[in-house]
């Protein structure tokens, strides 16, 4: 994915330095908007074929008690149902799936600021992390962009002109947002690193796993069906996908770079309202017809 985080990069240090005027957290929110409107049209199809899952609902109900315990049968009648109305039972599962290659996109922009936000090359970046280490006894592992664009930028006096000709125009990325999110830092070292003055970051997480759940459970075709024992194969996986899903989002936002965890938190509440607003839209069309 290296040959997207290149140009969306790009665009990130555009929107920090001229929309968000340095605010890292804000560019990270007009970053999210802009990759939502891009993938709008794909999200939006999904989305009403979501809808008219749930709107057969009833008839697959009916279906289910006719075929009683004959689960074969019941999946056989099932499909021919979606394939007449031509939905898709697993759409809302997809967008969930969709946005994974652009979190690893952003990742790959994070944890490396200097190479896609700042715009310096290999030869740049490994000078900057040399100069770092003969002055201190942090001594880092395949260059952590991360460490090395903290440390200058925490220590203005490290600044020197060889570092400046280095740097050739390029600033660091100041990854701070509103002055107790350090969204360059790992959530999780607040407890390896005993340090807590970076608790704040737990929140990301825990807000994202709340949001994760909460449009997983929106975007679920039979979220408004009662429970059933019987219940179909489908179903079932589903319901796993719908509980697992948010977990495995947690630990990720746990173990990588806040600002991930940050970008998928404010694309899940977009996501939410864009999804509010299809609903509501499309019962209203429904209302008319």
């Amino acid at each position: 994915m290296n040959f997207l985080a290149q140009p969306f990069g790009v665009i990130l240090n555009y929107i920090s330095t001229y929309l968000a005027f340095g605010n890292y957290g804000l560019a990270i929110i007009y970053f999210t908007i802009f990759v939502k409107i891009l993938l709008l049209p794909l999200t939006l199809k999904q989305q009403i074929s979501t809808l008219r899952t749930q709107a057969l609902q009833p008839e697959l109900d009916a279906l289910k008690k006719a075929c009683g315990n004959d689960n074969q049968l019941y999946m056989q009648e099932q499909q021919k149902i979606y394939t007449k109305y031509n939905v898709n039972p697993m759409s809302g599962c997809l967008p969930t799936l969709i946005m994974f290659p652009v979190i690893i996109v952003v990742y790959n922009i994070i944890r490396a600021p200097l190479t896609y936000i700042a715009g310096l090359g290999t030869e740049a970046v490994n000078k900057l992390a040399a100069i770092m280490q003969s002055v201190t006894v942090d001594q880092i592992k395949n260059v952590d962009q991360l460490k090395v664009n903290s440390y200058f930028l925490n220590n203005p006096s490290a600044v020197t002109e060889e570092v400046t000709s280095i740097m050739n125009g390029s600033s660091f990325v100041n990854m701070k947002f509103l002055k107790i999110f350090d969204l360059g830092a790992v959530p999780f070292s607040c407890f390896t690193e005993k340090s807590w003055a970076l608790a704040p970051l737990l929140l990301i997480p825990v807000v994202l796993l709340a949001s994760q759940y909460l449009i997983q459970w929106i975007s679920s075709p039979t979220r408004n069906k009662k429970k059933d024992k019987s219940a179909d194969p489908t179903g079932r996986s589903m319901k796993m996908f719908m509980l697992l899903m948010p977990l495995l989002t947690f630990g990720i936002a746990m173990s990588a770079p806040a600002g991930l965890g940050f970008y998928w938190t404010v694309s899940n509440i977009l996501s939410l309202l864009q999804t509010l607003l299809i609903n509501k839209f499309f019962l209203k069309k429904k209302e008319e017809v």
